[in-house]
């Protein structure tokens, strides 16, 4: 099957992290609002992987997206979550515990930073085998300053391709700000990629950081969602991490 290209304005910059600072200064307020992940994906292939291999990312003391565990001292996330030349974040597991974790690389080819945590902080999340098909059922996990952290979708183009954010699929489901960097499952709840962007993202942006929240995404039963591949963005941190220098 053909890739479609999925075409963006406005740049590298994703549509689905936390906004850093509405108008209003309500993503402060709204902070902790939303239940966590894992316990609304009780029952659903999501169960797992929000368990033991997902983590809210925080920085400037707002949560702006999620991580990903890799293998046992890296995680996994979208660059964008990481602004303003941020070297660190604050992770928070389902059961609470926290990590500082700390950029050792960021991709110049897609969306993705590597960042190192301490050994076992999050479990590596099982990453599926083949790629997805049209049609076939997803879970997102994410972490909106309001509004569920679990969404569920379908697959609507299995081989698409983003500017400035990689190779991947696109899905349709009602994900909020804040998903990016989450992971998204397939029925198995293995790991398919993570969510990164809205190709056709309107006025959600403006509103989000106007409003301090997502109201527009809200507002939807399903949006369109560009979710990086976690087969390439697997092979594009292995290239990063053994490139660095070795550790005296």
């Amino acid at each position: 099957m053909r890739g479609c290209r999925v075409q963006i304005a406005g740049g590298r910059r994703g549509f689905l992290q936390g906004m850093a600072a509405g108008t209003l200064g309500l993503p402060a307020l709204l902070s902790g609002c939303a239940a966590p992940a894992a316990q609304l994906a009780q029952g659903t292939p999501a169960e797992q992987i929000t368990a033991t291999s997902f983590a809210t990312l925080q920085s400037s003391g707002l949560t702006r997206g999620g991580v990903v565990g890799f293998d046992d001292r890296h995680v996994l996330t979208c660059g964008h979550v990481l602004e303003g030349g941020a070297r660190s974040a604050l992770l928070r597991r389902a059961d609470g515990a926290e990590e500082t974790g700390s950029l050792v690389a960021r991709s110049g080819r897609m969306d993705l930073a590597v960042l190192q945590v301490r050994p076992g902080f999050l479990t590596p999340a099982a990453r599926a085998e083949d790629p997805p098909q049209r049609g076939e059922l997803v879970w997102a996990a994410g972490a909106p300053s309001i509004g569920s952290p679990i969404a569920q979708g379908h697959v609507e183009a299995p081989d698409a391709e983003m500017p400035g954010f990689g190779r991947g699929f696109t899905a349709r489901m009602p994900v909020l700000m804040g998903y990016s960097g989450g992971p998204v499952v397939d029925e198995g709840g293995q790991l398919l990629g993570l969510t990164a962007a809205l190709p056709q993202p309107g006025a959600a942006g403006a509103l989000a950081f106007l409003l301090g929240a997502d109201i527009d995404g809200l507002a939807q039963s399903d949006r369109q969602v560009f979710v990086l591949s976690i087969r390439r963005a697997a092979q594009e941190a292995r290239r990063l991490l053994g490139a660095m220098p070795p550790r005296a």
